[in-house]
This record gives structure tokens, sequence and C-alpha cells, in this order.
């Protein structure tokens, strides 16, 4: 979906632990940079094509992978790309890179996800401890709170704690439009806050202070990577989020 001159809301369907869902990665580009927001799994390569050559933009031309944060179904198709174009380079905010390499053992292996894919068969939970082992690739270039890229009009860097240690948003200034990652979700059409259930108490918390740096910000529309675009006065729907929390 376009959102604007050079930003499309991409929409790829996903199967992850036997649940069907679709994801938004964001696609942004300049004569210059082509920048992809999130890569899905690694089975998401021939949606992540498709798309681009939907929206006009040719795979090959892809340059840089930013990354909101470690989450699989977020770095999980990272690999497949870099395996065809390993001129690609990927960022990230400097506290999730070592676990996007590999050094840190992932925030969502914890007990309770071990306990749900202990329930699945064990073909099935050697395929889903696959997907986590094989993830780990090098992150080219750190970014930390504040920093606004150059490319595509400015990209500015909102680290957004809570979900994960690292997780960031971005703003794209020429479209005014806020990409969450997982720091919000839609439900029932309308914007809302990060799922709790996926974090402890100390995580929820930080995740909803977060919010409030965005009210800084002239918003027309948010995507968020599990629900997609909401464009309804969104600046005031974060304001009552926020006076709500």
């Amino acid at each position: 979906m376009k959102i604007a001159n050079g930003i499309e809301m991409l929409e790829l369907e996903m199967n992850m632990m036997g649940r069907e869902s679709t994801i938004y990665p964001t696609l942004i580009w300049d004569d210059d940079t082509v920048i992809l927001v999130d890569a899905g799994l690694s089975v998401s390569l021939p949606g992540i094509k498709k798309a681009m050559k939907d929206a006009g933009m040719p795979f090959e031309k892809l340059s840089k992978i930013i990354i909101t944060h470690q989450d699989i179904d977020h770095i999980g198709g990272i690999k497949s790309i870099l395996q065809e174009l390993p001129e690609v380079k990927v960022l990230a905010h400097e506290e999730e890179k070592p676990y996007i390499q590999g050094e840190e053992k992932f925030v969502r292996l914890n007990s309770s996800f071990m306990d749900r894919i202990n329930a699945f068969p064990e073909e099935a939970q050697e395929k889903i401890l696959d997907m986590f082992k094989n993830a780990p690739v090098k992150v080219d270039m750190t970014l930390t709170d504040g920093l606004e890229l150059p490319d595509c009009g400015g990209i500015i860097i909102i680290h957004t704690p809570g979900h994960t240690p690292g997780h960031i948003c971005l703003y794209h200034k020429n479209s005014k439009t806020m990409i969450v990652g997982d720091a919000m979700n839609i439900i029932d059409g309308q914007l809302v806050g990060p799922n709790k259930q996926l974090m402890n108490e100390e995580e929820a918390k930080n995740a909803a202070n977060s919010l409030k740096k965005f009210e800084k910000y002239d918003i027309e529309n948010v995507i968020t990577y599990h629900g997609g675009l909401f464009n309804d006065n969104p600046n005031q729907r974060i304001k009552d989020l926020n006076n709500e929390a």
C-alpha cells in the first residue's frame, strides 16, 4: 500500500508456530537509497520480492535493512536477503546488536516461550529452534536515540525500550509516518499500545513510557508490524493512550 511518495507498506502472509497472520514491513526509498524496515521470516523472501516489484522498486536496488528489534519475525528473513544481495547493510539499535549477531540469547527464548515450543511435536520443535539458530547476522551500523539518518528525506531513530531492550521506531519526515514495529498494535481497527503479555511488569512500564516520545512529532500515519496502517488522527490517539497509562 502506498503511503506517500517514496514509502510503501508491504503486506506479507506469515505462518509462525502454526498461527497464520499478516505482517507489514515498510519500504522507503529515494534516488540513492532503498531501505527495508524489518524482514519477516526466512520464507518471506519471495513475498518481499513480489511486494517490492508491485511497488515499482526492483529487489536488486535494496541497499539497507533497518531492524526495529530482535524478534524472529523481524530478523529471520535477513540472511536470505543477504545471500542474494551481500552488499546490503544491516542497521539496528546498539542494544539489539549482540542479540541479532548471536552473541546473546534472544529475549523471547524465555521459559514461557519454551513451554509453548515444547507443546509441539518434536519435528516441529526442531524447525522452530532452527529458525532462531540460523537467524543471527552481522550488524553493520548501530543506531542511537535521536539519530537522524539523511536518507529518503530524513529518518529519525526513536529508542522505545520495553518490548525488547533496543526496540526502535522510525519517523519518516517527508511523509510524517511513524513506523512502530511492535511498540504499538492495531486491534479491531483501533491503535493500541504494545502486547503486555509478552513482557514483565518493568518492561511493560518502559514500553508504555516510550510512547510519550511520539508526542513531539507531527504524525499523519502509523505503521504497525502487526496490524498495518492507522491514519485516523494518530497524534490524538497517542495522546489519549499516554493519558490513560
